[in-house]
Formats: C-alpha cells, structure tokens, sequence
C-alpha cells in the first residue's frame, strides 16, 4: 500500500483540528449530563473515521436493550473510533491507556472504564462496571485480552463476563457478540495479512509510528457486525458464556476476512444469519 506523506500532514492537522473544535464545548457541556453530551462523542469518532479514511460498514443492529454488555474482537486503537462511530457505547480499557499523551486524556473525558489487572481491585472494579450497566450504559469489552493481527480471534477471557452473571443482571442484561474486521482498501481490493498489519496494532509496535503510516496511508474499509444477543441467564456460567461469545465472533470474521468469491458488500446482509 502506497504511503503519502502530503496527506499525512493533511490527515493530523485537520485530526488536531477536529479534536480542538469538539472538545471545548464538550467540556462545557459536560455537567449537563451524559444524553446531552455523548452525542458529541460519536459525532468526533466519525470525523475521525472520516479523516483517516475509513469507512465503515455495519451489519446487524445494536441490542436497544437497556442492559447490554458487548464482546468483540481486539485489532487495533482504531478499533475504539470505529465501534463508536455506529452506536453510543462506553470502552472498558487497560488502566494504562489513560496515560497515553492525547488519547488518553481524550479517553477519559469520554468516561472509558479503566480497570487494573490487580485480584486485590478486580471486586471493586467489578461492582463499578455493574453500576454503570445498571445505569444503562452499554459497556463494550475485549474479552481477548490483547489485539491481534486481525486475521483470527483469540481464546476470550472469562472473568469480565462474570459481572453479568450475578442474580442482579443475569436475567436482565444482554450480552451481544462484536466481529471487526478491516477487509478491503479504499479501491476495494481485499485485505491480505500484509495488508491489515498496516491498520492492525499488536505486539511490540510502536503507537506513534503505526499512527503515523495509518496517517498516510490511502485508507480502508471496515465491515462491523453485531450479532443476535442471547441473555446472560440463557448460559450455565461465565465461562459458556465467554466460549459462546467469542463462537459468534470468530465464525463472523471468517466470513468476513475469507469470503467466498461470489460473497459482496450486499449479499453480507443476506449472510447474516449465518454470522449468528
């Protein structure tokens, strides 16, 4: 993939632009309460989409349940602009990233659930995470732990599914499987493993020089699906739940990352049942 450092240039400057034109008024705003301000969140994340130069795709629809906890696959920091430019969701997030220069201040204003991978904090944490369900915000985890490069999904994590299996939410809350996959460039040519390192962030990579070719780079498509939810209640324990959850996303992105010949952007809708 061809990089351009012109509309690398182009793409930060109007990116810190963006970023500088939303946040103070969002700032202002903020005592105002969260159905007056999280529409500037999203309205942000698209922009950001938009100037990166990706589009975005989605298949299926948002559980409008009033508890939803969402599970999907982990690629990349982009991951973050892409699901919250289809719906209003809040991020659970390593404690680390709200370090980060820029994205983390960004992050926290944005009121991401930060959690420590500490079993001294994890009940404390736990009963945090329920309140904000309980309150009606849909939270979105990564269950795998880590990203990946995009092309499979990883063994799902169980503990962050226990929350919902408590007598308080178990018959109340949906859980609703998430596959991200970055498939085809802007021209629509498929998306090799070569090609998606170029977007996926895993492993010992840098973040400023990855963010810097995604920058210059030509842009990329990006298909999201969200899955038929199932009821917390409907599974034994947290661990059936994870394996249920991480089932759905994994059968999506193969379909996704591997698509038949005949397979196109409008025969996807059609496929849908097969993905839940």
């Amino acid at each position: 993939m061809k990089k351009s450092f012109l509309r690398g240039m182009i793409r930060t400057m109007a990116f810190l632009g963006w970023t500088v034109l939303l946040v103070p008024p969002y700032l202002l705003i903020f005592c105002l309460g969260r159905h007056v301000r999280r529409p500037m969140v999203q309205l942000w994340h698209r922009g950001v989409c938009a100037l990166i130069g990706m589009k975005v795709t989605c298949y299926g629809k948002p559980s409008q349940n009033k508890r939803v906890l969402l599970a999907g696959n982990h690629v990349s920091y982009l991951d973050i602009p892409i699901i919250a430019s289809c719906l209003d969701v809040t991020f659970v997030a390593k404690a680390e990233v709200a370090d980060w220069p820029l994205f983390g201040f960004l992050a926290q204003i944005a009121q991401t659930a930060f959690i420590e991978r500490k079993p001294s904090k994890a009940r404390k944490q736990k009963v945090k995470l329920k309140q904000r369900i309980l309150s009606g915000e849909r939270l979105m985890i990564f269950p795998e732990g880590t990203s990946s490069p995009g092309n499979k999904v990883l063994p799902y994590k169980s503990a962050l599914f226990e929350m919902v299996m408590e007598d308080d939410l178990r018959e109340s809350c949906l859980v609703q499987p998430v596959t991200l996959a970055f498939c085809r460039t802007r021209d629509h040519q498929p998306l090799n493993n070569t090609g998606r390192d170029y977007f996926a962030w895993y492993g010992d990579m840098t973040l400023a020089p990855h963010l810097r070719d995604v920058f210059c780079l030509g842009g990329v498509e990006v298909d999201v699906i969200f899955h038929a939810p199932a009821l917390a209640a409907d599974f034994k324990d947290r661990k059936a739940l994870a394996q249920w959850a991480q089932n759905r996303t994994s059968n999506g992105l193969a379909n996704l990352v591997t698509p038949p010949p005949e397979c196109s952007e409008t025969s996807l809708d059609q496929q849908e049942i097969a993905f839940t």
